[in-house]
């Protein structure tokens, strides 16, 4: 497609996403739109050969442009975009295999993709030999620059120029600045979405590399020993039997007093659980390059290195141990005070690092490489944001929340900020309010005197002007915006 062509296509693309999305929720409309681009996208990107990578990414975008139809969810919309700029990626490097290796090579894409109007084809650097881009530097935006910054200093000094002129001022005053910057995003990303980029080295990384790891042919040496396999080994084997000891005195502290001996004193729990994460998080980043450090050698085939291996293993399930502790850490602030965001997204974190730890036992015992981890630990990352976004987070907290306020505390000034689509299960009777506040006080008496503490009286104030305006503004909200959600809240609140 020549370049001209390309242009007016990327502005058609851009009114298409201005007339969908301009001062609208998303619902249908992102439907529609991936409805257009996708086979757009296909089509730009001819002959398309689907592997398990881009079939993947092409149900993950169209699944979850639908549950953004049913959901409306901020999460929701953020992964579905994710999705379709790496599906753009995957078409258009085609043999790629990691997820993360598409991941990554997104972000770079987005912004060469930027540039392609000012590129030069093969046939143009030949016969040019100034670029398009430096053409439009020095002949129009330098001029433009040049002439903007002289009719400034004009205006300032002399009022009766600025009378003359008047006219530009009220002319530019009454633009509307945020329909352009959003025509503008239109053209972002019709050219993520459509533009053909020439790979970069991640991608030459990616299809280059494979699952096991192959033997170097050549000795290795450290400078202060020859055999150097056999001292790596050594030092190996003393470092995890220190580190082996050290987590073991952890987990027992951590079993006897979280496992089984764990009594709540009325504290809010969230540096207990923020603690054990962040040295789950610590542990794994350091087990991982510690195994990578030992095992991405000719040690893998060093024929004395069954207990350095093992030794590994064992810290690597003491590592599985620390994580059970965090997720009963998890447990017991979910129990006395509900769910929430984070809460959840620990959860899934932890799924991951079970993934993490079982994929790197698996490639100290089988020989495999550093690449396979990526693959592998970048299919089980996508896997749990597909995952995430098939269902309604802020429908769960709030029938979680208030389900269980008589064992757990239920903030209100959090619950107020719930989604409407959460409204019918928020909005709440006086009387109902009351009979929570008084079993609140109760069960959490330390939290009243909290900056985050709200009386039931100021919830049911914010909430009931929520619902008031969610019930005006609802019937006036155009069809391209219609999401599953919010029409079954309207009808709940209705009925």
């Amino acid at each position: 497609m020549k370049k001209y062509q390309f242009f007016l296509l990327s502005l058609a693309t851009a009114l298409i996403f201005t007339f969908l999305f301009y001062k609208k929720s998303l619902g249908i409309n992102l439907l529609l739109f991936e409805a257009i681009f996708i086979p757009a996208m296909i089509y730009m990107n001819r002959p398309v050969k689907f592997n398990f990578l881009t079939s993947s990414l092409l149900i993950a975008a169209i699944v979850t442009g639908i549950f953004v139809m049913l959901y409306s969810t901020t999460w929701g919309i953020i992964i579905n975009f994710l999705f379709l700029f790496m599906l753009a990626t995957a078409l258009n490097n085609r043999g790629s295999k990691s997820f993360i290796h598409v991941g990554l090579e997104t972000f770079p894409r987005t912004i060469l993709a930027q540039t392609y109007v000012f590129q030069k084809s093969d046939d143009e650097q030949k016969n040019s030999k100034s670029g398009s881009l430096r053409k439009i530097v020095y002949f129009v935006i330098i001029p433009l620059l040049i002439l903007i910054i002289f009719f400034l200093l004009y205006v300032a000094s002399s009022s009766t120029f600025y009378n003359r002129v008047e006219s530009v001022f009220r002319f530019i005053s009454e633009l509307n600045f945020a329909l352009i910057l959003f025509f503008i995003l239109g053209i972002i990303v019709a050219n993520v979405l459509l533009v053909n980029t020439k790979p970069t080295s991640i991608y030459t990384s990616d299809t280059s590399s494979t699952d096991d790891l192959i033997r170097r042919r050549k000795p290795y040496y450290y400078h202060f020993r020859k055999d150097g396999l056999i001292m790596q080994n050594r030092v190996g084997i003393i470092l995890l039997v220190l580190l082996n000891l050290l987590i073991l005195f952890f987990n027992y502290l951590d079993i006897s007093t979280i496992w089984f001996g764990f009594t709540w004193e009325g504290d809010t729990l969230k540096e207990f659980v923020h603690q054990g994460t962040w040295v789950l998080i610590l542990t794994v980043i350091i087990s991982a390059g510690i195994a990578l450090y030992f095992f991405h050698n000719n040690l893998n085939f060093y024929s004395k290195n069954k207990t350095l291996k093992t030794l590994t293993v064992i810290w690597l399930c003491q590592n599985f141990i620390m994580m059970i502790s965090v997720i009963i850490r998890n447990y017991w602030y979910i129990h006395y005070f509900g769910l929430a965001y984070k809460r959840i997204a620990v959860m899934f974190f932890l799924v991951l690092v079970a993934i993490g730890l079982i994929s790197i036992i698996f490639k100290v015992l089988k020989v495999k490489s550093t690449y396979y981890l990526l693959r592998v630990n970048g299919l089980s990352l996508f896997l749990i944001l597909f995952i995430s976004t098939l269902f309604n987070w802020d429908v769960i907290i709030a029938k979680h929340n208030f389900k269980h306020y008589d064992r757990s505390y239920v903030e209100y000034r959090f619950m107020a900020k719930m989604d409407e689509s959460a409204l019918p299960y928020t909005v709440k009777p006086i009387d109902e309010l009351i009979n929570i506040d008084n079993t609140q006080r109760e069960i959490m008496p330390a939290h009243l005197r909290y900056n985050y503490y709200w009386s039931y009286s100021e919830y049911y104030e914010k909430i009931e002007e929520k619902k008031d305006d969610f019930l005006l503004d609802y019937p006036n909200r155009k069809f391209l915006e219609w999401n599953y959600a919010d029409y079954k809240a309207y009808k709940m609140l209705t009925e």
